[in-house]
């Protein structure tokens, strides 16, 4: 396998991009904007727009602020990560001179029981992130790098040590593992540093202060830690503590209040909140959007919402490649909510146009295909495409919610659902029913053909003119 390499960024045209879109001219909205349109990477902005967007630089501050703030973030990270690593030292020390002694004393098992060694549990959690970290991003260069490990490693350990309530889970490897990818490029030696108090006040010191490699471990650490504390979290949450905070999750996130009871009464034996989240997604998003396409996944006994737990849970990561992902977490992390406490709504409007987006296929398929090809994800050549599209379900679903009537998601269903799913083995064999088209000589040829079709049906994100949406509409009716 060949490794990628990933390089850093240019480091002049950084510090130039943020002396012009954040010293100069600092726009939330610009900002958003770039994110939401995957140009983030272009303008060589991601690294410090990031820590805006997670709210480690919030964005009303000042400059002034944002100095103090991430000043006193990264000593508190500092003071935090010595503490356990002392804590660490001190038992493993007493490990060692305990097995020396008991080695040389016939009371050893006597020794051993009254001896308990209270971060053994915390050892086992290491080797657990280790056993992660060597599995994450494997194609890549950097992730090969034992220096970079084990600042991942210990900064899972230090986070899963001071949030007892979460410990550490399989899957929060790849949500850390992509916050470092954004940051890393962005990050250079600050060979500047402030000295004997002189202010910083120019581009190029301003910008090594907040991008300083030497303070990458902490910056990481405090990124990961925001992005939890965003809602992130709650998909590594165990179980409510009681049913009443489980309806008051499920009403934070229902958007259609007409399918809140619906909801509640269909969860009565669950009670972890990310199969919840993922449920809904199901058995209200796509009910209400697309309620053709939820009637036939329930039909072929599809438990869609366990492919959608997959896909939440590392927000992503394995669905798509690294340079991707990065796209879509900029859209997620710029996305104005849709309801007041529904935490990073977008990363399920994403799951739900992914559905969407495959919907012809899924039609196509019994429950064993559905699977497959949910679970092996079709390529996407432009991921701007998805988000483009993720944006205008999001539009759809306002439309909904303040009573319109969504043109753009009946005409995108009314187009989808042209293709006669109830005949299409009929279709692919019957050479007398084609018009206008080559004859499609086997079923597989006709998925092909199919895929094409989808292919061109995207170009309808992008039609405004009616005489050209009706062409559109015309080469699908050729295919029936």
């Amino acid at each position: 396998m060949n490794l990628i390499e990933i390089s850093k960024a240019p480091k002049d045209l950084c510090i130039k991009s943020f002396k012009e879109n954040i010293l100069n001219n600092f726009s939330l909205e610009y900002v958003s904007k770039l994110s939401s349109s995957g140009q983030l990477g272009l303008k060589y902005l991601r690294g410090m727009v990031w820590k805006i967007l997670l709210g480690v630089l919030p964005p009303n501050d000042s400059l002034e602020k944002w100095k103090e703030k991430i000043i006193y973030l990264r000593k508190e990270y500092k003071i935090i990560s010595d503490k356990i690593k002392k804590k660490q030292n001190y038992f493993e020390e007493k490990e060692k001179n305990n097995e020396r002694y008991s080695n040389n004393s016939n009371n050893s098992l006597l020794i051993k029981s009254i001896y308990i060694n209270p971060l053994r549990e915390e050892k086992e959690t290491k080797e657990l992130i280790n056993l992660d970290l060597k599995r994450t991003f494997q194609d890549l260069v950097l992730f090969h790098d034992e220096k970079i490990i084990n600042i991942l490693s210990h900064i899972l350990f230090v986070w899963s040590a001071e949030n007892e309530e979460f410990g550490y889970q399989q899957g929060m490897n790849d949500i850390l593992s992509i916050i470092f990818l954004a940051l890393y490029p962005y990050y250079f030696e600050n060979d500047l540093k402030e000295k004997n108090n002189i202010i910083i006040d120019n581009a190029e010191e301003l910008y090594l202060f907040f991008n300083d490699e030497g303070e990458l471990e902490s910056d990481l650490y405090i990124c990961f830690n925001n992005a939890m504390k965003k809602g992130i979290n709650n998909f590594y949450e165990f179980e409510f503590i009681s049913k009443e905070k489980q309806n008051e999750y499920i009403k934070k996130i229902c958007l259609f209040n007409d399918e809140i009871e619906n909801i509640i009464a269909k969860n009565e034996e669950i009670n972890l909140p990310l199969y919840i989240r993922c449920f809904m997604i199901i058995h209200e998003k796509l009910k209400i959007l697309d309620f053709e396409l939820y009637s036939h996944l329930k039909k072929i006994g599809l438990n869609a919402e366990i492919i959608i737990h997959r896909w939440i849970k590392c927000i992503f990561i394995r669905e798509f490649n690294y340079q991707d992902v990065l796209i879509i977490w900029d859209s997620i992390i710029s996305s104005p909510e849709i309801k007041i406490g529904y935490d990073l709504a977008k990363i399920d409007i994403i799951a739900l146009s992914m559905l969407l987006r495959i919907r012809n296929f899924l039609f196509l398929c019994d429950q064993s295909q559905s699977y497959m090809i949910l679970l092996q994800y079709p390529k996407i050549e432009n991921i701007l495409e998805l988000i483009i599209f993720s944006d205008k379900i999001k539009e759809a679903i306002n439309e909904l919610l303040s009573g319109k009537k969504s043109l753009f998601l009946e005409n995108i269903t009314n187009f989808m659902t042209n293709y006669d799913t109830n005949n299409n083995k009929d279709f692919f064999n019957n050479k007398n029913d084609m018009k206008n088209t080559d004859n499609i000589k086997s079923y597989e040829e006709g998925v092909k053909r199919l895929e094409d079709i989808f292919n061109k049906y995207h170009s309808l994100m992008e039609v405004n003119d009616e005489k050209e949406f009706i062409n559109i509409m015309n080469f699908f009716k050729n295919y029936k």
